[in-house]
C-alpha cells in the first residue's frame, strides 16, 4: 500500500501548493483543485510543483524498498517475448479506434474540419508523438509499474495468486479513473470511459508482468485520438460518441474498451 500512500501525498502536496496560490492572491480556499482562475504565473507554479512530485514519488518509491530507482523500474521492461507487446499495443488502439471513428464518420456522427491553417495544424501534429510518449509514460509508471505492480505483490500471497489479482486489478482501476477527476474538469460523465481504460491497462499489465502491451495501448490511443483532434468535430450524441479528448467515454467506446480488454487477456492471460 506505500505506493497508494505515496500518490495521496501527491495529491496533498497539491493541495497545500493551491492553499498557498489562493491566499497570496486574495481569495479563498477551497477543497477542489482548479486553478483557472489563478494568475498564469502561479498556475506555473502549480503545474510545476505537480510535476515535481510525481518524479519525486517515483524515485522515493523504489527507495524506499530499498532498490535503485533504475533496477526496480527496469524489471517491468524485460528485454523478452513482451517486448512485441509495444508493437502489438499501439497496433490494437489504432485498429479499435480507427475503427469507431470510421464508423462515426459514416453515420455522420463526426466530421471533418476544413484545414484552413497547414502551417498550425503540422505543428501541433509534430508535437503528438511526444504527448503521447510521455502522457503514456508517466501514468504507466505512477498507475501501473508502482501503484498496480505494488498491489499485486502484496494481494496475491494474501488473497491467493486468482482473487489477489482480480483485487489488485480492481483497485488499480477504480484510482487511475479517479485521479484524472481530481482537478477540476468540464466533464464528469465519462467516469465510466475511465473505468474502462483503467481495466483495459491494468489487466495488460496484470498479465504479462511488464509494461511494454499497456504502453503501447495508452500510447497508441493518445497517439490517435490527439492526432485527429484538431481535425474531428463531433455533433453526435456524447453518450453514443463521446466528445473531444475523450472518445472512448460514449457507450460505443466503452463496450469496445471491453472487448479490447477481453482480446488482450485471451491473449496475454486467459488463453
Amino acid at each position: 500500500m506505500l505506493a497508494l500512500l505515496l500518490l495521496i501525498l501527491v495529491l496533498v502536496v497539491m493541495w497545500f501548493t493551491q492553499a498557498l496560490s489562493l491566499r497570496s492572491v486574495g481569495k479563498p480556499l477551497r477543497l477542489r483543485i482548479d486553478h483557472a482562475d489563478l494568475p498564469r504565473s502561479l498556475q506555473r507554479v502549480n503545474r510545476t510543483v505537480t510535476n515535481a512530485a510525481f518524479a519525486a514519488v517515483l524515485i522515493a518509491y523504489p527507495l524506499l524498498r530499498g532498490e535503485s530507482p533504475f533496477h526496480y523500474y527496469a524489471r517491468f521492461f524485460p528485454l523478452d517475448w513482451r517486448v512485441f507487446g509495444l508493437p502489438h499495443g499501439v497496433a490494437a488502439a489504432l485498429i479499435y479506434l480507427g475503427l469507431l471513428y470510421a464508423c462515426w464518420l459514416f453515420t455522420d456522427n463526426i466530421y471533418l474540419r476544413s484545414l484552413s491553417d497547414l502551417r498550425r495544424l503540422g505543428a501541433r501534429l509534430a508535437g503528438v508523438p511526444l504527448s503521447a510518449v510521455i502522457g503514456a509514460g508517466i501514468e504507466e509508471l505512477l498507475f501501473r509499474a508502482m501503484l498496480l505492480a505494488g498491489l499485486l505483490e502484496s494481494l496475491r500471497p494474501a488473497l491467493g495468486p486468482g482473487t489477489g489479482t482480480a483485487v489488485a486489478v480492481a483497485i488499480g482501476t477504480v484510482v487511475f479513473a479517479g485521479a484524472h477527476y481530481v482537478r477540476r474538469v468540464k466533464r464528469h460523465w465519462t467516469f465510466p470511459g475511465h473505468l474502462a481504460l483503467g481495466l483495459l491497462l491494468c489487466v495488460s499489465f496484470a498479465c504479462t508482468d511488464a509494461l511494454w502491451l499497456p504502453l503501447g495501448l495508452h500510447g497508441g490511443g493518445i497517439l490517435i485520438i490527439m492526432g485527429l483532434r484538431p481535425l474531428v468535430r463531433y455533433v453526435g450524441p456524447p453518450w453514443l460518441v463521446g466528445a473531444s479528448i475523450y472518445p472512448y467515454a460514449g457507450a460505443v467506446g466503452v463496450v469496445g474498451l471491453t472487448i479490447l480488454t477481453f482480446n488482450m487477456w485471451l491473449l496475454h492471460g486467459g488463453g
